[in-house]
């Protein structure tokens, strides 16, 4: 880092202020299930699980980075949120004790995306230090796929001390389904419980892309209308959340520019690939899955008041679950042009205009650009910062939403961080690694 962006030595944080946050945070958050908090380990071992996982991020296993999660518990059952049932688990007939270079052997073996690695630990009263490696929990892809957008709903996850590995020195740690902490790039990470809170300030453009869908959508008469809106909105934004999440997951990194369908013609951009935005295949799979669900919700009122209809319903629902992956789908083909250099002009309403667009601005022209940290609704003051300290990518993106009107950008850096840029008045805000889960995940 260089810069005004560097951080004072005396700001960095280490596993050990995890620990605290952890410790401070776990009983405070209110359980959204009949069960109770899950048993959180005593703090010298929740120190030393912190502590190895964090060693071990920074190791390569056969020229491979280790990402992985680990699931700590007492117990070789762990529940599922919500006391839907227990997770597979895989048990080691001997366990092995928890150690870095254990740690390293064994990650590659359980995928991020679908797996955990058991860390049976002391119940939190014991005076016992041994932390073992017990299993591997087959916790189902399920879950992964619905916080990075994929899927709109999920089924529960495990209810326990879950840590998530996602980079060199980046851990993620939750209770059950609720993110606790997060010590990213030496620095205890603030961010908002609900991801829909993040982007309030681009409400009016996406509200363009709601009113533009709005003719092809069918609402059930038996769910009130703000309902039904609600729900477009929420999935209207993770739909776009999807598509920037699929830019992270590629690993390529990318630009998204975001617009109002009136401003798309207007945007300083000269894309080498114009796309027909009549033929906007995302936009049609999202109208299929919104009327897919609006079927299956009165479908659903129906069975309650009058007892008949229950195998339309269990129909509806799978036509739902087909519309909500061939949703996904189109959206991470979407996230993949993104890999030609250049941006990807995507409107409000799910059609692309076009992508490996260069981005078209007077380099000498002064812009004000502020970093949002926090809640962006809130006034401010933010500080002040130089849009030179950054790279091509984002200050090309900065000039291009200080130059169009209803216009934000999403630029995603090859190490997976995303910012978010919005004009308000005549500056820029920019917020820095926001947060793009799911947004009908709470604390995901």
């Amino acid at each position: 880092m260089s810069g005004t962006n560097a951080p004072s030595c005396d700001r960095y944080a280490y596993p050990q202020d995890l620990t605290d946050q952890v410790i401070a945070r776990w009983h405070t958050f209110v359980a959204r299930h009949d069960l109770p908090a899950p048993p959180l380990p005593p703090p010298d071992v929740l120190r030393y699980i912190l502590e190895t996982a964090f060693i071990v991020s920074f190791a390569r296993e056969e020229g491979r980075d280790l990402r992985f999660v680990l699931c700590c518990s007492p117990s070789l059952t762990i529940p599922r949120e919500g006391n839907e049932g227990a997770i597979p688990l895989v048990p080691f007939r001997t366990p092995l004790p928890l150690s870095p270079d254990t740690l390293r052997s064994l990650a590659p073996c359980a995928s991020a995306a679908n797996a955990a690695l058991l860390v049976r630990v002391p119940e939190e009263d014991s005076r016992s230090t041994t932390c073992e490696l017990a299993g591997v929990l087959n916790v189902g892809s399920h879950l992964a796929r619905a916080r990075s957008g994929r899927a709109f709903y999920q089924r529960p996850g495990p209810h326990a001390l879950i840590v998530d590995v996602r980079d060199a020195g980046e851990l993620h740690v939750y209770r059950g389904g609720v993110k606790l902490a997060t010590l990213k790039g030496g620095r205890l990470q603030e961010q908002l419980a609900y991801s829909g809170l993040e982007f309030l300030p681009i409400s009016e453009i996406l509200a363009s892309g709601t009113d533009a869908l709005q003719p092809r959508i069918r609402r059930p008469a038996s769910e009130p209308s703000r309902e039904s809106a609600d729900f477009e909105w929420i999935a209207l934004l993770n739909t776009i959340l999807c598509i920037v999440n699929g830019v992270k997951e590629h690993g390529h990194g990318g630009t998204v520019l975001l617009t109002t369908p009136e401003a798309a013609s207007s945007l300083p951009v000269r894309p080498r690939f114009r796309v027909d935005a009549a033929q906007a295949i995302v936009s049609e799979c999202f109208v299929s899955f919104v009327n897919a669900r609006h079927r299956l919700t009165a479908a659903r009122a129906e069975y309650a008041a009058t007892g008949s209809g229950r195998e339309g319903v269990s129909h509806l629902k799978n036509a739902t679950f087909v519309a909500e992956e061939a949703l996904a789908d189109a959206a991470d083909l979407t996230a993949r042009l993104t890999a030609v250099d250049g941006a990807l002009v995507l409107r409000a309403d799910l059609a692309v205009e076009g992508f490996g667009a260069e981005i078209v601005f007077d380099p000498t022209q002064h812009v004000d650009v502020f970093e949002v940290t926090g809640h962006p609704m809130r006034s401010g003051p933010w500080p002040r910062i130089d849009p030179e300290t950054f790279g091509m990518r984002h200050r090309s993106a900065i000039r291009c939403v200080a130059t169009a009107s209803n216009t934000a950008a999403f630029v995603v850096s090859q190490d997976g961080g995303v910012t978010f840029m919005w004009r308000q008045e005549d500056r820029v805000l920019i917020k820095r690694n926001v947060n793009t889960a799911n947004p009908n995940m709470v604390g995901a």
